[in-house]
């Protein structure tokens, strides 16, 4: 019923990996491994590869190095997916898509996985946001890609862009891609999974995060169907902070002056507000300011 596939940093994945899966999942199901052990595949290649060598209804992407704690999460997970209107589903994800390139939590985050950390007192930690949610799911706009599962007919309208280089974004383009098609996203609470790397947003990230966020302009912003109408009012100011956010990662991951001024200036003029243009004031100086004074911060 679910084809499983995994981008493999290695021949094959994990025996462990592979026995977790036969124990858990609760229906029948094959893995598609993509071996990337000479990183011949951006992950959108490699995804969309796997895809065509599937052969149940249901695909599921997963990365190499989690673990699922859910017993029958594959009957849970075809559950969600026997919704028509449903898109894609994940375990961790957030409510908007801005016209600036952000995190998926800027609009708050929805979330269940446990997550390993580096260099932290806690090694792992259970997320749940929100801590409060007693439902199996929420709406969102962007999932994050640690897990991402979805009917295979529904390739007939997505597909992963194989354009976007690396292993950053993907995930951004493709539920925006379901978003805009007219389909809901979720994150899922009846399915939990142990993730045991932590995610790195370098320059490569924020590279393609600005490519993918051009690429969708005409479309953006995005929001869930339940993000309140105060969120959406408040759009103009909530951007224009992001602008700011911006400025000041790109300028820790070590852009170029004259980099972050153009991707600003092209953003600023999307947005085409006051309050934008105002982020672009000294602009020079918040850059030196950002290296100087927080050049290790996220």
């Amino acid at each position: 019923m679910i084809s499983i596939i995994i981008c493999s940093r290695h021949p094959d994945i994990s025996a462990s990996l592979r026995e977790n899966m036969e124990e858990t999942i609760g229906v029948e199901f094959e893995i598609v491994t993509i071996d990337n052990s000479h990183g011949k595949y951006s992950i959108s290649s490699a995804y969309n590869r796997g895809v065509e060598r599937s052969l149940y209804p249901y695909v599921c992407f997963v990365h190499d190095d989690v673990l699922f704690r859910t017993k029958n999460w594959g009957t849970n997970l075809i559950s969600h997916l026997a919704d028509k209107k449903v898109g894609i589903v994940g375990v961790a994800g957030g409510k908007m898509m801005t016209n600036v390139p952000a995190s998926w939590a800027v609009g708050g985050r929805c979330i269940h996985i446990i997550q390993h950390l580096k260099n932290k007192k806690t090694a792992h930690v259970e997320v749940k946001d929100p801590s409060d949610f007693t439902g199996n799911r929420l709406p969102v706009v962007l999932l994050d890609g640690v897990f991402l599962a979805m009917r295979k007919d529904l390739f007939d309208v997505v597909r992963f862009d194989e354009t976007i280089p690396g292993f950053h974004g993907y995930d951004f383009d493709i539920s925006a891609q379901a978003a805009i098609a007219g389909f809901s996203n979720y994150v899922v609470y009846d399915i939990l999974l142990e993730h045991f790397s932590e995610g790195n947003r370098d320059a490569s990230y924020y590279n393609n995060l600005t490519n993918i966020h051009k690429k969708w302009e005409n479309k953006l912003p995005l929001f869930s169907n339940d993000e309140p109408d105060e969120v959406r009012r408040d759009i103009v100011s909530i951007e224009a902070k992001i602008l700011g956010k911006y400025i000041r990662r790109l300028a820790r991951r070590g852009f170029r002056v004259s980099e972050i001024i153009g991707h600003a200036t092209y953003f600023a003029n999307v947005l085409n507000t006051g309050a934008a243009r105002n982020e672009l004031r000294f602009i020079r100086l918040k850059i030196l300011f950002e290296r100087l004074f927080n050049p290790k911060k996220n």
